[in-house]
């Protein structure tokens, strides 16, 4: 027998859940103030998350939030620093061509493979942040796992650039919402589309495994 869904209760843990990311998403703000600490606190932020998906949402967030910061602070940089590089170098390659006037044919060609490679790699990059808290492997072997990923399972990436693209929208039109969930939000979505299609993978491994003679 199906149970019977509870209004109520599902409105307080929405609610629940909501203030959850806002303050996450401030915590995270205020230990990316000097811009350079942007990268072990988004390392961080997907740290916490990451407990939130095994169901453990009663820590405290602010200390749990500043110890892990404080331990992994330049573990974050190893790989942390060239993907911020390569989507900088992305995003003003995209911002440079849409602002040519009357372009090249061959520019125009250009300009949509900056734009699909940037789309790759973002997606790529929204899978490897959870996996870091997932696998033990080397980190270029989890980015390579987080494009496997992303390629292997086009429709829950593809729901993920849906996801992503109308936060961005919804951030653009009431952009106070930034400060509540820029990194919270889309990090809460990249968390749980990486845990289902990690789970798909070892399931299928799994599966094999079982067929083989």
């Amino acid at each position: 027998m199906m149970k019977k869904f509870d209004f109520t209760n599902g409105i307080v843990e929405g609610t629940e859940w909501v203030s959850r990311l806002a303050v996450l998403n401030l915590v995270w703000l205020l230990f990316s103030l000097p811009i350079i600490t942007a990268i072990p606190a988004t390392n961080t932020l997907f740290y916490i998350l990451d407990l939130w998906s095994q169901g453990e949402t009663a820590l405290p967030i602010f200390s749990t939030f500043r110890d892990h910061f404080k331990i992994h602070f330049w573990e974050g940089y190893k790989i942390g620093l060239l993907i911020f590089g390569i989507l900088v170098i992305l995003l003003l390659d995209s911002w440079y061509l849409t602002d040519l006037v009357s372009p090249a044919a061959w520019v125009q060609i250009y300009q949509y493979v900056i734009y699909v490679i940037a789309v790759l790699f973002g997606l790529t990059t929204l899978f490897y942040f959870p996996l870091t808290k997932k696998l033990t492997t080397s980190l270029p072997k989890r980015f390579l796992t987080g494009f496997v990923l992303m390629a292997g399972h086009p429709l829950i990436s593809l729901g993920l650039l849906l996801a992503s693209g109308l936060l961005i929208f919804i951030f653009l039109r009431w952009s106070a919402l930034m400060f509540f969930f820029s990194a919270s939000g889309i990090g809460w979505i990249a968390t749980i589309a990486a845990k289902k299609a990690l789970r798909k993978t070892i399931q299928k491994n799994q599966q094999t495994r079982t067929d083989l003679p």
